[in-house]
């Protein structure tokens, strides 16, 4: 497919060589008016996407709304070392700080805004209008737009109707990889997205091997934690729990064993960042949030201490390792208990509709982890909408056939 001159010069300033095909189509989508949307796997390449319109529209700025603001560093850092105007405003810089942000957009200085949904209820929309031309809104892992916004973040469900307070619509560009089908029309509907283009993708990953473990008890838990870190870590690995007080006591259990290899992420531990992205620590243990996008270096395990609350969730958590291409591991330990401790939580969403579909998706959750049979990745990309039919041959359930 022919890339257009505009596009290969935003690729130098990017320092990317090539473009596969199915990049370059939602990429002139964008630059050609059209909402879009794409599901596609972690790894895809999916920031280009939106990275490259922003480029070539030049003087015309960008905002992207990202869920967290460990994502926000990692992206707007990385940009500025190559030299590409983009910055951030949120609640960890000073009253100075966010002026000179504001004066270098009223002098039309910012290619690329980041922000985290919650920054729209400032009007902020409004002011970057009177000096900028809005040519694109990005809303990544758009999924959250539903999954987060009835939960927790109601920011998330007023995107769509400050977007549409503008005097002339943007474009609209969506990301996702674990945007169910039947959460689709809604997340289009709630951003105030028109004449949509989808772009899909296979979510499945050869490089990419899942395991489960039944752990019936706390101690079973640690037991086949330690096993299985014992077993596979080599570079840096995730540990996933589904809440603060088990990040710690995880975390705490974990130092005993790695001393001074260890640290604790959750949204309480924001100071802790720095080491992270930088991979002076190689054991992470960390909430859901660091499944959302932000790039930890050489991941090449992922272990569940607890059920996650969806296959979604599962495979957004799964998909933080093997980013590089290398080979990975994903191992869920599984107790009974983590159906009652998901129940709990999801009981307090105030909205019944989506707490009845919370509901409907741990019990999913429940199911697969039961099966003994069925090829992992074959049920988990079929309940994401993949059109996958093949077995991996790899999985837990498939090993017990060979």
């Amino acid at each position: 497919m022919k890339i257009k001159k505009s596009v290969k010069e935003a690729m130098k300033q990017l320092q990317i060589k090539k473009l596969r095909r199915n990049q370059i189509k939602p990429i002139n989508s964008v630059l050609d008016g059209r909402d879009t949307m794409v599901i596609a796997p972690t790894s895809y390449g999916k920031s280009l996407l939106y990275q490259i319109p922003a480029i070539v529209n030049g003087k015309k700025l960008t905002v992207v709304i990202e869920p967290l603001l460990a994502l926000i560093h990692d992206q707007v850092k990385k940009l500025q070392g190559l030299g590409i105007a983009a910055f951030y405003l949120d609640s960890t810089q000073s009253k100075p700080e966010q002026r000179r942000v504001m004066e270098l957009l009223d002098e039309g200085k910012v290619t690329l805004l980041y922000i985290a949904p919650e920054r729209l209820e400032t009007g902020i929309l409004f002011q970057l209008e009177r000096h900028n031309k809005i040519s694109l809104v990005v809303i990544d892992e758009c999924h959250c737009v539903v999954s987060w916004g009835y939960a927790f973040r109601k920011s998330y469900l007023e995107i769509g109707k400050w977007v549409g307070c503008l005097r002339k619509k943007p474009v609209i560009l969506a990301l996702s990889a674990t945007a169910v089908p039947e959460d689709r029309p809604q997340i289009m509907e709630l951003l105030s997205m028109k004449d949509v283009r989808m772009f899909e993708e296979s979510l499945y990953r050869s490089n990419l091997t899942f395991l489960k473990r039944m752990a019936p008890t706390r101690k079973d838990q640690q037991k086949e934690l330690e096993c299985s870190m014992k077993k596979y870590h080599r570079h840096t690995t995730i540990v996933f729990c589904n809440t603060k007080m088990a990040v710690e006591n995880v975390a705490a259990y974990l130092e005993k064993l790695y001393p001074d290899e260890v640290m604790a992420y959750h949204s309480g531990k924001k100071r802790e960042e720095k080491a992270m992205l930088t991979g002076k620590k190689h054991i992470i243990v960390a909430t859901s949030a660091l499944s959302m996008g932000v790039d930890v270096r050489n991941v090449d395990l992922v272990i569940h201490f607890n059920m996650p609350l969806s296959l979604a969730d599962y495979y957004q958590m799964s998909g933080r390792a093997g980013r590089e291409g290398q080979k990975a591991r994903s191992i869920l330990l599984y107790s009974p208990n983590d159906y009652y401790t998901g129940l709990a939580m999801i009981d307090d969403v105030e909205n019944k509709e989506f707490r009845k579909l919370a509901e409907q998706r741990l019990d999913e959750m429940k199911e697969f982890c039961d099966d003994r049979e069925r090829c992992m990745v074959q049920v988990m990309l079929h309940a994401l909408g993949d059109t996958y039919t093949g077995k991996c041959r790899y999985c837990t359930n498939c090993q017990k056939e060979r």
